[in-house]
């Protein structure tokens, strides 16, 4: 609850934001943190649907850090700008969202937002919201190697999609100690709150520089090419687009697929794919290290249309204590916000490596990568484990998803998943649809995302640039 001191600050940061609007008709002006919560709203109430561009639009900005707003037709006769409230060193901590009718508010008089008065405004909520702490790497352990450089270009941005805790950023006396040296990873923004310490893994964040390596294998590919070899096949990375149901939000979301190249565009060959990475670490490994390559070599995938993608692991992943050691390793040698990729868990796995599983999202949350629950079926032994900051996603099991138009319980399922993701401030997928009616029954209870075959099939992710 907001501190009668706090709501005087946030409701003269407001009545200022209103004043400097000036002869815009608003309907509604309204200050957020980053976890999308109201912290302060000019008049009437925010629907969900308001909600979800909140969270939309936090995601494009802190992906794209020098984005002085966004802009987002409503679809039903209203339009929405959202400004930035930024640190001086860029990071988000909060925004503001003004709606108002589309004949009165554009795209280019959104643009025309961005002025002396309401810069000074967003300054001031910048300011109120600041974390305690802005420190923005890890410390060194005593007697731990000197890391390298900390990466440069967008640094400082934080995860995509849900954004939470970011006000409470802990200070430097209660940095997380790892095992082995420390991670020169800049702790990005909401997701870099650290895991309770009942749940701190003993990951290393970073090999031991004595480790030895193996040889990376022989390919004919370049790095970055979206390309790779492993045990004598040609892989290539596809990407298959997870579309918006409802209104809002210009976050592109995709899962990444690694499939042999020459395979046939069908379900069936990705499923051979998957099989193939089934009690292997080393394929993940190679497609994490292609995928941050390729990104980094695209840097317009990320600063003109904000992007986010998850990959599928195998439990010998989530059970290796190296994994993440790995990928943090690759985002320090990358310039890729850690925000940008996620990993999707299967709700099996889930039940099967419990103790894994909850090291796994606490670095996680460390490293500021994101987590999706795949194949969710409303298992009470996995549904704690969506309050973590670092969850963003839960995809339906397409067993419930394609039964649903036909059978009543699966639809309380649906309806039940798709409520219980918006409490929690996290999205929900629908997998599988392949009809038009079954994609307009989720939208009308509130599904956020659909994916499937029909709907777009998986593209090379070379195709993305």
């Amino acid at each position: 609850m907001t501190k009668p001191d706090e709501a005087d600050s946030l409701t003269t940061i407001g009545n200022a934001l209103c004043a400097a609007l000036g002869n815009l008709r608003v309907q509604s002006v309204s200050l957020h943190d980053i976890e999308g919560e109201i912290l302060w709203l000019s008049e009437g109430v925010m629907g969900p649907d308001e909600h979800s561009l909140v969270l939309e639009a936090t995601n494009a900005l802190t992906l794209a850090s020098h984005r002085h707003y966004v802009f987002q037709n409503m679809g039903d006769g209203r339009s929405a700008a959202f400004l930035p409230a930024r640190t001086p060193t860029g990071e988000l901590v909060g925004l503001v969202t003004i709606i108002s009718e589309s004949k009165w508010l554009d795209s280019g008089m959104a643009s025309r937002l961005v002025t002396p008065q309401t810069t000074a405004a967003m300054r001031r909520l910048a300011i109120f919201r600041k974390p305690a702490s802005t420190e923005s790497t890890l410390a060194p352990l005593p007697g731990a190697p000197p890391p390298g450089p900390a990466p440069t270009g967008r640094s400082a941005e934080a995860p995509a999609a849900k954004q939470t805790g970011a006000t409470k950023q802990p200070a430097a006396a209660t940095q997380d100690k790892l095992h082995s040296s420390a991670l020169r990873l800049v702790a990005t923004g909401a997701h870099a709150k650290p895991a309770a310490a009942t749940a701190e893994p003993d990951y290393p964040t970073r090999p031991a520089p004595t480790t030895k390596r193996r040889a990376a294998p022989a390919t004919p590919f370049a790095v970055g090419s979206g390309k790779f070899r492993f045990e004598h096949t040609d892989f290539q990375l596809h990407v298959q687009q997870l579309l918006k149901l409802r209104s809002g939000g210009g976050t592109r979301r995709y899962e990444v697929l690694a499939r042999p190249l020459g395979s046939s565009n069908t379900p069936e060959s990705i499923s051979v794919t998957v099989k193939r990475a089934i009690g292997t670490s080393e394929l993940d490994r190679l497609v994490i290290a292609e995928l941050l390559a390729w990104i980094e070599a695209h840097p317009s995938i990320i600063d003109e249309n904000p992007s986010s993608f998850s990959c599928n692991l195998s439990m010998s992943s989530i059970a290796d204590p190296k994994f993440l050691a790995f990928v943090a390793s690759q985002l320090n040698n990358r310039d890729v916000p850690p925000g940008t990729v996620g990993f999707e868990l299967s709700e099996h796995a889930c039940v099967e490596q419990q103790r894994d599983v909850e090291m796994f999202i606490a670095a996680c949350e460390k490293l500021g990568c994101y987590v999706v629950i795949d194949d969710f079926t409303l298992d009470s032994r996995v549904v704690p484990w969506l309050a973590s900051p670092a969850m963003r996603f839960v995809k339906i099991d397409s067993r419930i998803t394609t039964s649903a138009m036909t059978e009543r319980l699966q639809q309380a399922l649906v309806i039940a998943m798709s409520q219980m993701s918006k409490v929690l401030g996290i999205s929900c997928v629908a997998k599988r649809i392949d009809t038009p009616a079954a994609r307009q029954w989720l939208s009308a209870v509130g599904v956020d995302y659909a994916q499937g075959f029909v709907l777009e099939e998986p593209k090379p992710l070379s195709e993305l640039a």
